[in-house]
C-alpha cells in the first residue's frame, strides 16, 4: 500500500465530503478507499476526480489519474499493478507524452471496482499512438474504430480523451470531444448546427432535446465537450454527454459561480427544471477548497473544486446530471 498516497486521499475525501456526505457522496467512501489503494501502487499521490450524480441515491464514481512523469519516475510496474495495467503503465512510462496522463475510473457507486475504465488523455498532443494503447488495454481491433471515428469529426472539435469500459456491455470505447470556442459560438447561435455534426459523426439525433441541451451549454461561459460511446460494431450509443467544463481556479473564485445568479447555478436550475436533477445541487459549494495543511516541516497545497457538469441525453430525454470535482495536492 503507498501509505503516502493514500493518506492524502483520506484527506482529500475528508475536506471535499465532511459537509455534504450524506446528500452527495452516500455510502461508499470504505469501497472508493479500496479502489484508490489498487490504483495507486508505486506511485506518487495522483489527481482525483469525484464523480457526484445530482438525483437518484447519493453515490459517486472515482476517477485517479496519473501524469507521465510520475509514471515514467516509478516504473518499471509489475504486470499485476493497478488491476492487471501494468504493461500499459510501462508502455505510457516508456517515452515522454505530451497532454495528461492515464486514469483508472472505478464504479465506484454501482459496487464495481474489479475492471475499472482506462482512459488517456490525448488532448494537447500532436500524435498519439492510439494503436498501443488499444493494443496494451486489449482491444486492438478497436484501433481502427477510432481512427475512422476521429476522420468523421467536425473542423473544430479535438479530441481531448478516449479509452476503454471493460465491465460494461460491447465494452464500448469511450470518446470525448472539446468544442472550439468559434464553433461554440456557433451553436449558441444556431443550435441546428450541433445537430448537423452530430449526425455527420453518426449520432443519431431524436427531437430537439441535444439541441437545448447543447444550446445552454454553448451559451454559457463554460467550455463545451462532447462525449460518445464507440460500440463494437463501430456504431454510437444512444447516449451522448454534453459537458460544461468550468474553469479550474482557487475555491473562493469558483463558489461564486455556484451562489444565486451564477453561472453555474445558472445550468444547474436548468437542471432541475428539466428533472435531470434535485435540490442537492446546492451543496456543491460545500466541497470546495483550496488550502494548506503542514507535513513536518513542510506545507503542503490541497484543493477541490467543479471542473465538469455533464448531462446525458438519450432518446430525446435529459437523463441525468453529474458533476465532476477535481481534488489533488498541486505541489506534491
Amino acid at each position: 500500500m503507498n501509505t503516502n498516497a493514500m493518506a492524502l486521499y483520506e484527506t482529500l475525501y475528508d475536506l471535499a465530503s465532511q459537509d455534504a456526505e450524506r446528500e452527495l457522496f452516500g455510502t461508499s467512501a470504505q469501497l472508493a478507499q479500496e479502489a484508490f489503494e489498487h490504483a495507486t501502487e508505486g506511485t506518487s499521490a495522483p489527481t482525483i476526480w469525484f464523480e457526484v450524480p445530482l438525483s437518484g441515491p447519493p453515490r459517486f464514481d472515482l476517477h485517479v489519474a496519473h501524469g507521465n512523469t510520475d509514471l515514467h519516475r516509478h516504473a518499471p510496474f509489475a504486470p499485476d499493478a493497478m488491476d492487471g495495467h501494468g504493461g500499459l503503465l510501462n508502455w505510457f512510462a516508456s517515452k515522454p507524452r505530451e497532454g495528461g496522463g492515464l486514469a483508472l475510473a472505478y464504479d465506484v457507486g454501482d459496487g464495481r471496482i474489479s475492471a475499472p475504465a482506462v482512459h488517456v488523455n490525448v488532448n494537447a498532443a500532436k500524435a498519439f499512438d492510439a494503436e498501443g494503447f488499444f493494443a496494451h488495454v486489449g482491444r486492438p481491433e478497436a484501433a481502427a474504430l477510432y481512427r475512422d471515428f476521429a476522420s468523421r469529426i467536425p473542423q473544430g472539435w479535438r479530441i481531448w480523451y478516449f479509452g476503454v469500459h471493460p465491465g460494461r456491455p460491447d465494452t464500448p470505447v469511450r470518446i470525448d470531444c472539446y468544442v472550439s470556442k468559434n464553433l461554440k459560438r456557433a451553436y449558441a447561435a444556431e443550435p441546428t448546427k450541433l445537430e448537423e455534426d452530430l449526425q455527420k459523426v453518426g449520432f443519431a439525433v431524436e427531437g430537439s432535446t441535444v439541441r437545448c441541451v447543447g444550446a445552454k451549454v454553448a451559451a454559457s461561459p463554460f467550455g463545451l465537450e462532447l462525449q460518445f460511446d464507440l460500440l463494437s460494431d463501430g456504431a454510437l450509443g444512444q447516449t451522448v454527454g454534453i459537458s460544461a467544463q468550468f474553469p479550474l481556479m482557487p475555491a473562493s473564485a469558483a463558489r461564486q459561480l455556484w451562489e444565486a445568479g451564477g453561472e453555474a447555478a445558472q445550468l444547474m436550475e436548468f437542471a432541475v427544471d428539466s428533472r435531470a436533477a434535485d435540490a442537492r445541487w446546492r451543496r456543491i459549494p460545500d466541497t470546495m477548497f483550496s488550502t494548506a495543511v503542514k507535513n513536518d516541516n513542510t506545507w503542503q497545497a490541497l484543493y477541490c473544486v467543479p471542473v465538469f457538469a455533464k448531462f446525458r441525453v438519450r432518446a430525446n430525454k435529459l437523463l441525468d446530471t453529474k458533476i465532476y470535482l477535481q481534488a489533488g495536492a498541486p505541489n506534491l
